[in-house]
């Protein structure tokens, strides 16, 4: 009987574990509904954090939005015509040209469709852009191409451009040269074009002699292309 009182004794006075619920048996693939996390796996989130991204995704894409209209606003300006003929030529006029590649990689930069941009701007709000704007049009979109070909785009490059200075090659054999902006046709010979931005291109390598005596057979094909289009008299090739 004595036995028997310190067994039951023994029994209520057991650790509190022993007397507590058994453990709570966590499933291998818990089911939280089949929602996925969009980077895999499950997804955690409430319905105010989804609200949350979504406002910082818009939020992004307005910065974005924001960035576009400030550079399609600055090429507006940059590119109008009036505004050249207070310039002086050939120097402002090429620092013209790297202020415009500026602002067009700014544009590329905050994922707009640089092309769409110049094409926009060159029609100036007309079905079709005229044969000069055309010709600009050309023009700044191969500059463009040459300069990121020549990796003069970068960050570096971008602030050498802001302040229409001209930028280091980073790409190709002409590997931390400077990429001048240069005449394509002289402006003394042609003063009809000192004045066009589509005169002016991105040059790598050496700068050409300043030798008048002759055009290179590119400078004639862009002069004959610029009397096709009138932008140059019928004989302005007379005698070269």
């Amino acid at each position: 009987m004595k036995f028997r009182k310190l067994f039951l004794l023994g029994f209520f006075f057991l650790p509190t574990a022993v007397k507590s619920n058994p453990p709570v048996v966590i499933p291998v693939e818990p089911d939280y509904g089949g929602d996925y996390a969009i980077f895999g796996g499950q997804n955690y989130l409430t319905s105010d954090d989804h609200l949350m991204l979504d406002a910082m995704t818009a939020t992004h894409g307005m910065g974005l939005m924001k960035r576009v209209e400030q550079a399609k606003e600055h090429l507006q300006a940059l590119l109008n015509p009036v505004e050249w003929n207070h310039l002086k030529a050939p120097i402002e006029m090429q620092k013209q040209l790297f202020l415009v590649l500026y602002w067009m990689a700014e544009a590329d930069d905050a994922e707009a469709d640089v092309e769409e941009v110049v094409q926009e701007i060159c029609r100036r709000g007309q079905a079709q852009p005229s044969e000069s704007d055309a010709t600009l049009q050309e023009v700044l979109l191969y500059n463009f191409r040459t300069a990121q070909s020549l990796g003069a785009l970068g960050f570096e490059g971008q602030v050498k451009l802001a302040q229409g200075l001209t930028p280091l090659i980073t790409k190709g054999p002409w590997e931390n040269r400077h990429a001048h902006a240069v005449p394509i046709l002289p402006p003394d010979l042609y003063p009809a074009t000192a004045h066009q931005l589509f005169n002016y291109e991105i040059f790598a390598g050496p700068l050409p002699r300043n030798d008048r005596s002759a055009l290179a057979p590119s400078q004639i094909e862009f002069a004959q292309r610029l009397i096709q289009r009138g932008l140059l008299p019928a004989d302005a090739l007379k005698n070269r």
